[in-house]
């Protein structure tokens, strides 16, 4: 129960560690808003895509659990990003509708990450 409580806490945090320039409005877009204009959150994105990736180094070498296994070689295109978001949201779409105006697009890359690279 520790474990799943401090994995928590630091993909709860993860938007607070990224500080990038996001629309003209510098906000962290809800998932309503990200949905209605994806490309126009592409620069946020790629930022949660280092935090996601600092977090899982920091939680492999604190507890020693891979939360996925992306090869260290593989760069992922902006394009293939809000696929895995699309596919994150579309496949728990009640979730995401329900929260829709929340600030969720870490937690769908994270499990977009999780699936696409799953650790054997």
């Amino acid at each position: 129960m520790g474990i799943n409580k401090n994995l928590f806490y630091i993909f709860a945090a993860l938007p607070l560690f990224i500080s990038l320039n996001v629309n003209s409005s510098d906000s962290i877009p809800t998932i309503k808003e990200y949905i209605n204009n994806p490309e126009s959150y592409d620069s946020y994105v790629y930022g949660l895509e280092s935090g996601l990736e600092w977090a899982s180094e920091y939680y492999y070498r604190k507890h020693n659990i891979q939360l996925y296994c992306k090869p260290g070689n593989v760069q992922l295109p902006a394009e293939m990003l809000r696929e895995m978001i699309a596919k994150t949201i579309s496949t728990k779409p009640g979730f995401f509708k329900k929260y829709e105006n929340e600030q969720l697009l870490g937690l769908a890359l994270r499990n977009g990450y999780m699936q696409a690279f799953p650790c054997q």
